[in-house]
């Protein structure tokens, strides 16, 4: 059974897969969605609302791996970490808007949580670029843009 012969719940796990570490094409299950004659309004919220919960999942996942074994492990430098995470904690939040970049998003927010980045604008900065990009998207596909 295909993803898309479960609906909603379907565009919802693949929005859902494709923001993590799994390479799944959203932007085909959207349009497939489409295709289907779903509506613009359910599709956009699920699709963003998926793609938003499965970035979040990398952020916990570069949280929890904030640990001084994984720092020892991989050799890191103190100082650059230290840096890097001052310059996340004044502008990470603002690069939420693009972690839907494919390739780089995904890495990209693990690295929020690694560096604790402040969730709650995050998330709503990871929202609204997600929503632009489905938006976007639908409209390039109904021909408004």
């Amino acid at each position: 059974m295909e993803l898309i012969e479960l609906g909603y719940l379907g565009l919802f796990i693949g929005t859902f897969l494709s923001a993590t570490i799994f390479p799944f094409p959203s932007d085909v299950i959207v349009i497939a969605s489409y295709e289907m004659g779903y509506s613009v309004a359910p599709v956009l919220v699920v699709a963003t609302l998926g793609n938003l919960l499965g970035g979040l999942t990398n952020y916990y996942i570069g949280y929890l791996g904030n640990s001084e074994r994984l720092i020892k492990k991989f050799k890191l430098n103190q100082d650059k970490l230290d840096l890097w995470e001052s310059r996340l904690s004044k502008w990470g939040v603002y690069l939420g808007l693009i972690s839907w970049f494919p390739l780089i998003g995904e890495p990209m927010v693990a690295a929020f949580g690694f560096f604790r980045v402040k969730l709650v604008p995050l998330a709503c900065m990871m929202l609204l670029g997600k929503l632009i990009r489905y938006s976007v998207l639908t409209a390039i596909y109904f021909n408004v843009i």
